[in-house]
């Protein structure tokens, strides 16, 4: 394709993680101003679907999405990105409409998806206006040094490698003029600043970052638990730009799986973290990731994970069922849990998850929220608060991205309702 006027669109799927989701809004910066973003139900001249393949599903959801984009896009090019695009690009080079497949791995990766659309890469940096999101997600590492048993991601993303923390904090800065809220996210943020020279930290990225950008609060994404930066919690000059939310992944409550995942971490250290991180910030949203259906998982396994999840203040759960990844240490293990069963168990703890975000959402009522509004429709305004729920009320003006206080007065299904004050 030829360099495209603003008038020509392009439309960006993303599957999979916020690193797929910053991956993209990589690409909507960088074709700011030549091409517009397609809206759901328009027509695009070409398409770039990020890709995820953590699970057997992911990659069955990847290549749904191609075929539905090669039909609702007829003769558009379709460049595919990503994790998949990484490990497999045969499979996807095959289906209908894609005309190149771009890994992750490299450091040029999204030279290589604008070239592929027949653009060149823009001189100078990125633009911070991210029209796609009022919280853009921005992507301060990628890759991972770490081989949890189960994890095809380091294989598909490569090693562990960081931003330079000057350029990091530019970044935020540049967002942080038109968004009051960016997303720090990577796919092993806690190891950000490890790979350079001189050294850096997640904690020294997030203290220079709000410094420079007060008006805008930050979010982290996933953090494995032993690289918490506990001490952010309570840094009376980066606490109040951090919300009080936190994502840890735990995988299993039995350290007989966990020790078997190759996870560094046992279920008691996990709880004290945990616990920890509810001490120093009270109140705060802790979500956690748990995997089951492990190989060898034995019913006591599970109720072990039950156990702990049960008695730890979590507000969330994000569920998979195992699914085995080629070229995995898993892949091969024997003593496979039975699909049927392995799914049972996941349903059993998305139970406890829907239970818990409910009350957690509950226990919001009659406390005042702090905002971002991200759609308003019908005098109906709609966004996150810093506590990551979502929160829905009767607008008196709310403009999009613009920050709102909302006193919550009750919940209906999980998103919390109220009236702006």
């Amino acid at each position: 394709m030829a360099d495209a006027s603003s008038d020509r669109r392009i439309a960006l799927l993303s599957l999979g993680c916020r690193v797929s989701r910053a991956d993209l809004d990589a690409v909507a910066a960088a074709v700011d101003g030549r091409l517009a973003v397609a809206r759901p139900g328009e027509g695009a001249s070409c398409v770039v679907v990020a890709t995820c393949t953590l699970t057997a599903d992911a990659d069955a959801a990847a290549r749904q999405a191609i075929r539905r984009a090669a039909r609702e896009h007829p003769g558009a090019p379709i460049v595919a990105m990503g994790c998949y695009a990484a490990r497999d690009p045969a499979a996807l080079a095959a289906l209908p409409g894609v005309t190149a497949v771009v890994g992750a791995r490299g450091e040029g990766t999204l030279g290589e998806v604008l070239s592929a659309l027949g653009l060149r890469a823009a001189s100078g940096a990125a633009s911070g206006r991210l029209a796609r999101h009022t919280r853009p997600f921005l992507k301060v590492q990628d890759g991972c040094d770490a081989r949890c048993a189960y994890c095809v991601v380091p294989l598909a993303r490569g090693p562990s490698r960081s931003v330079p923390l000057a350029e990091a904090v530019a970044r935020v800065e540049a967002l942080a003029a038109a968004h009051r809220e960016v997303v720090l996210t990577g796919v092993h943020l806690g190891a950000y600043g490890r790979d350079l020279s001189p050294r850096a930290s997640l904690s020294e990225l997030v203290q220079a970052a709000a410094a420079r950008g007060p008006r805008t609060r930050l979010r982290l994404s996933s953090v494995e638990p032993l690289e918490l930066p506990l001490e952010l919690l309570s840094d009376p000059a980066a606490a109040p730009a951090l919300c009080p939310h936190l994502h840890l992944p735990l995988q299993s409550g039995s350290d007989r799986i966990l020790a078997a995942m190759r996870r560094p971490y046992g279920a008691a250290r996990y709880g004290e973290i945990v616990r920890e991180a509810v001490r120093r910030l009270p109140g705060a949203c802790i979500g956690a990731d748990v995997l089951t259906g492990f190989p060898g998982e034995t019913d006591a396994d599970h109720r072990a994970t039950l156990s702990l999840v049960e008695a730890l203040p979590l507000a969330y759960l994000h569920v998979f069922p195992f699914s085995p990844r080629p070229g995995t240490e898993a892949a091969g293990m024997g003593d496979a849990v039975p699909a049927g069963v392995a799914r049972a168990r996941a349903g059993e703890l998305r139970a406890v998850s829907e239970r818990r975000w409910r009350a957690f959402v509950d226990g919001l009522v009659g406390r005042d929220v702090e905002v971002v509004v991200e759609r308003v429709e019908d005098g109906i305004a709609r966004g996150t608060a810093r506590e990551y729920a979502t929160v829905r009320w009767r607008s008196r003006g709310a403009a999009r991205g613009a920050i709102a206080r909302v006193r919550v007065a009750g919940r209906e299904d999980d998103v919390a309702v109220g009236v702006e004050v």
